[in-house]
């Protein structure tokens, strides 16, 4: 029998958004329990021993969303593709943020960040001002900064820091989906995509992409709920 002794283990375990959950360490980066010293800071006493119970208050992952495979750090095969993909207009991988324990405010934590950004104070500027726009996009709605900028004689939404922001809600009128793209004219202009797991898991998800994909915010969306369900442990002995 081999000794194990020494060893990390294969995953990392602990609490997720109420849930128990095994992160394989090859598969998850930057994982983060509550209590945790903040980036740049030094833990003070010992580090503690992980369990079930240990609340996860963030980790990160990349997908390939094209055919659901998560990046696995292991795998030579995976690093060539992710190098090889990468530079793309559309590159096919995004990236995953996942937010929970004391990093999680609550259901309606989307809606509250897309109305607060939707209804900025004056003080933010005209380039963070939005309407909605008369059609809708991929099934969300639209809003982007209205206006001409009188110093450049140019719409605000061509401003080098405009975002158009895009919106699903559900029957009751509130954001669920919330994602925001960058209008700069780069190869890959970024877009910001939030979305929630209530109620199976309590917490919020950050994926970033290039807009090029943007049309296929909906499959995203899916397969990231499905890998970070797929964590959950499976048996509860």
């Amino acid at each position: 029998m081999t000794s194990c002794i020494g060893r990390a283990p294969a995953n990392y375990i602990g609490d997720l958004g109420g849930l128990p959950v095994d992160l394989p360490r090859n598969l998850v980066t930057f994982v983060a329990y509550n209590g945790d010293p903040t980036f740049g800071k030094k833990r003070e006493g010992k580090k503690p021993t992980r369990s079930y119970d240990s609340k996860i208050n963030s980790f990160g992952f990349d997908v390939r969303y094209t055919d659901n495979t998560i990046f696995d750090k292991s795998n030579k095969s995976h690093k060539h593709a992710y190098d090889k993909e990468q530079y793309l207009p559309n590159d096919p991988w995004v990236s995953v943020n996942v937010s929970s324990g004391d990093r999680y405010y609550g259901a309606g934590t989307i809606h509250r960040m897309g109305d607060g950004t939707l209804n900025p104070s004056k003080e933010a500027g005209s380039v963070h001002q939005y309407e909605q726009l008369n059609n809708d996009q991929y099934g969300l709605e639209v809003y982007a900064p209205p206006g001409i900028d009188p110093k450049t004689d140019r719409p605000y939404r061509e401003d080098r820091y405009a975002e158009d922001v895009f919106i699903q809600r559900d029957k009751k009128g509130q954001i669920i989906t919330y994602i925001k793209c960058s209008n700069r004219d780069v190869p890959r202009p970024p877009c910001d995509h939030r979305f929630d797991l209530e109620p199976e898991m309590a917490l919020h998800v950050n994926v970033q992409y290039s807009r090029h994909n943007l049309a296929d915010w909906k499959q995203i969306e899916q397969v990231v709920r499905e890998q970070i369900l797929n964590f959950r442990k499976v048996s509860y002995g």
